[in-house]
């Protein structure tokens, strides 16, 4: 059993025995459904456990208007139960707060077993939902930190994003096998989406910091999309090509660089001061001297963008 469902079974069943002893403490009737109400509202998150709570808190008080006039209206049977769900579930649907279907109607059910209703009868019904609702969200305040892991992740990522820049400029020098980028870069993205995910979790949590993290992923996914258009340029550029070695001196100052705040700014000023020697070059004789020349100003701008998010991260990190 791994962490997160041990830690949802002992948060589930601490809040629902609780929840049922509490109740029976203050002599509740049906002190059973204040701890299926717990469980009901044990979710992943807190953000989701407070957000489910309140609509399925929301959604008792219209459940116990709408039963308690209709049975008063026409008796307590169980066909005016059936007319009670004709009317509810629509309702709930239309406030948005169906998450309480099931245990709205449970509540429902207990004036119909009551035979009457009055302010004491409320008052039970309402307190069991209070004391369920109010006990899931205790016990779900405890929230696992997987801080430690999702930092782990972001330093994986970044290390490959270098190795993939360090490949990049090799490729310009030396023929490499393209499946070598291919699996690197699909490497890349599972982690991210692996990060955001636990980051989404995180922020969920309320966790401190979670915030800056998911949005600092959300940028390194446009970095692999901007190293996906750097390998297709580069695919273009043959390794004979006798300029080369200075976008391949490039890439590989980008790889050594990435996550070093001062020195990234030095890749940039060496892209600028390429550009301007490849402006003040002769113009292409070919078509295919043209098509490369082409590829490099691509590989530039893509490079560039790259280089300002990377630089953004560490400045904002720091």
């Amino acid at each position: 059993m791994n962490k997160t469902i041990l830690v949802r079974t002992i948060k589930t069943a601490l809040a629902a025995l609780l929840a049922i002893l509490i109740s029976q403490e203050l002599s509740l009737e049906f002190a059973a459904a204040a701890g299926i109400i717990a469980i009901l509202n044990i979710f992943d998150t807190r953000k989701a456990t407070v957000e489910g709570g309140l609509k399925r808190t929301l959604s008792a008080v219209i459940a116990l208007v709408i039963g308690g006039l209709l049975f008063e209206s026409f008796g307590y049977s169980t066909w005016v139960f059936g007319l009670y769900l004709l009317i509810f579930v629509p309702v709930s649907f239309l406030l948005k707060v169906e998450l309480g279907l099931g245990p709205s109607s449970v509540i429902v059910t207990h004036l119909l077993a009551f035979g009457e209703i009055n302010s004491a009868i409320i008052l039970n019904e309402m307190a069991l939902v209070f004391i369920g609702t109010a006990l899931a969200m205790l016990t779900n305040f405890y929230a696992p930190n997987s801080q430690d892991e999702l930092k782990k992740l972001i330093e994986s990522i970044d290390q490959d994003m270098k190795f993939v820049l360090n490949l990049f400029g090799t490729s310009l020098v030396a023929n490499l096998d393209v499946k070598v980028y291919d699996d690197k870069i699909q490497e890349l993205e599972e982690d991210i989406k692996k990060a955001i995910d636990l980051a989404v979790i995180e922020n969920e949590n309320l966790i401190e910091k979670s915030r800056s993290f998911l949005y600092d992923l959300h940028l390194r996914e446009r970095e692999v999309d901007l190293l996906q258009d750097m390998y297709h340029d580069l695919k273009t550029i043959p390794p004979e090509y006798s300029d080369g070695k200075y976008i391949s001196d490039l890439l590989r100052m980008a790889s050594e660089n990435l996550t070093e705040k001062d020195n990234i700014l030095k890749v940039k000023e060496r892209i600028n001061y390429l550009k301007d020697h490849f402006y003040m070059l002769k113009l292409p004789d070919s078509h295919e001297e043209f098509a490369i020349r082409s590829a490099i100003f691509q590989v530039f701008r893509s490079l560039d963008q790259f280089i300002d998010i990377s630089s953004y991260i560490n400045n904002k990190s720091s």
